[in-house]
């Protein structure tokens, strides 16, 4: 089954933009000793979308 690229560059953004939430508030938990709930998970995820948008429309298109 194929998907279209587009799609696929989204389920690819998703993963990257989950990937790299976890890694900033993990990393703030360990440099801080602060939990980074609310105030950094509730940013991240406003952020997630955008993310994902801009990871999805600016990759280079490839050709099937």
């Amino acid at each position: 089954m194929k998907l279209d690229p587009l799609l696929e560059e989204l389920i690819v953004a998703a993963v990257a933009m989950t990937a790299l939430g976890a890694i900033v508030a993990a990393l703030f938990w360990v440099f801080t000793g602060l939990t980074p709930w609310p105030f950094l998970v509730l940013s991240e995820i406003g952020a997630f979308g955008f993310g994902i948008v801009l990871l999805a429309v600016t990759t280079p298109k490839r050709s099937r």
